[in-house]
């Protein structure tokens, strides 16, 4: 939805070559990998188990799926703060760790059940990820981890990941997904070759099956949307961005992204940031904060807030280096920029210049940004320039970001909304 938010990424992308939240899972629970398969209660075995994994090729393996649909099983447990139901092929067991953390076990079938953590807290997608993947795959050689979709469950984010590793000689993979909803933040792995499609059912099903028993609930927002982010046909992540009303007037803008770059442990990283701003009725910066995290390493907490004479006062840290700068001028926030685009550019108007507070661009300046229709390629398409920086974009009928497409090398990036819920 944000244009500039959608921005953030790609600048980094271009200059790197490629939050705020800790995540709940610590080493400790790699024990959870090997005591799965021992604690989940023992299902009845799915015909498509009748040829032993070792008489498979990798190909055959991989290609596995469960022949006959899972019945729904019933989780609730004095030690889960959710209950309801879920795709099983047995009972779910339950189990509450001393971090806060609730194991979910789910026999499927299969020669190893699928294995959940819910957090007591929201997470950092990609720095929970990195976290779990480490823990699990400490004892084998790991391979290559990459995203290979996103998902809109419960009107929030899910990733799917893989990670390739060999063990004695043998190859793995290990299936994942990180659900970055606000009000059951989860992740799940499954560690057998093959049933992709019987994961994502399953998971979603946790998504759309529970419900939280947690006395206190977020605030929901009265917009969001999710979108894929990817360089051609390569899933990097997504982002999530989130319309609340603020108590003292205004907007509250929250964006939250994930990017990971896919590769071997030498090359992999993982990347999230964290955005909110507030702005007036008329979409006026009063306030913005930004935040990065590479891995488990916050690399960017910056903030720029409204003075009573009318500039800004930036100050953080960037980079390692810290900022302190003081900005004059009016500066519009995402929202701003949206009611523009809605009130003139989609109404046939001339191209919008304004200036924006975009850190990685410049956190101690304000960014000159310019959005015009773009000739030839619909009523709501423009191209958007900010800095040296060009990229096409296509809004909605409210003025936000629907696709947004830009050079990356010799490739294009790409966001583009999968869901939404709610109207700006």
């Amino acid at each position: 939805m944000p244009i500039m938010n959608r921005l953030t990424p790609l600048i980094v992308l271009l200059s790197a070559g490629c939050a705020a939240n800790p995540p709940a899972i610590r080493l400790s629970e790699a024990q959870a990998r090997n005591s799965a398969a021992a604690a989940a209660s023992k299902p009845a075995v799915d015909p498509s188990q009748s040829t032993p994994v070792e008489a498979l090729t990798p190909r055959q393996a991989m290609a596995r799926e469960l022949q006959n649909p899972l019945p729904r099983a019933r989780v609730e447990s004095p030690e889960a703060f959710f209950r309801g139901e879920v795709l099983a092929a047995g009972t779910p067991e339950v189990n509450k760790r001393p971090n806060g953390v609730v194991i979910l076990t789910l026999p499927i079938g299969t020669a190893t059940p699928i294995t959940c953590f819910f957090h007591p807290e929201a997470i950092d997608a990609g720095a929970t990820a990195k976290v779990l993947i480490e823990s699990l795959l400490e004892d084998v050689k790991l391979e290559r981890v990459r995203a290979t979709d996103v998902k809109a469950f419960a009107n929030s984010p899910a990733l799917f990941l893989e990670a390739d590793f060999v063990q004695d000689d043998k190859v793995g993979r290990l299936k994942m997904v990180v659900h970055a909803d606000p009000v059951l933040p989860k992740t799940c792995f499954h560690d057998e070759m093959g049933y992709v499609q019987t994961f994502q059912r399953v998971t979603e099903s946790l998504a759309t099956g529970l419900s939280s028993t947690a006395e206190e609930q977020p605030v929901p927002p009265y917009f969001s949307d999710v979108q894929v982010m990817r360089v051609n046909d390569v899933v990097l992540g997504f982002q999530y961005a989130a319309l609340f009303h603020a108590k003292s007037g205004g907007t509250v803008l929250e964006t939250n992204t994930t990017m990971v770059r896919p590769g071997t442990p030498a090359t992999l990283q993982y990347q999230d940031t964290s955005i909110q701003e507030w702005v007036d009725d008329k979409g006026v910066l009063q306030s913005k904060s930004y935040h990065k995290r590479l891995g488990q390493e916050i690399t960017a907490q910056v903030r720029a807030e409204r003075q009573e004479d009318g500039s800004y006062g930036v100050e953080g840290s960037m980079g390692g280096k810290d900022v302190k700068a003081r900005l004059s001028g009016e500066l519009l926030g995402e929202v701003g920029i949206a009611l523009r685009v809605r009130d003139g550019l989609l109404k046939g108007g001339a191209k919008l210049e304004t200036a924006m507070w975009i850190p990685p661009s410049d956190a101690s300046a304000p960014t000159r940004v310019v959005v015009s229709p773009r000739a030839g390629a619909g009523p709501r398409s423009a191209t958007m320039e900010m800095n040296q920086m060009s990229v096409n974009v296509e809004f909605d009928v409210h003025g936000f970001t629907e696709r947004m497409e830009a050079p990356a090398g010799g490739a294009s990036f790409v966001t583009e909304r999968i869901s939404q819920t709610g109207t700006p």
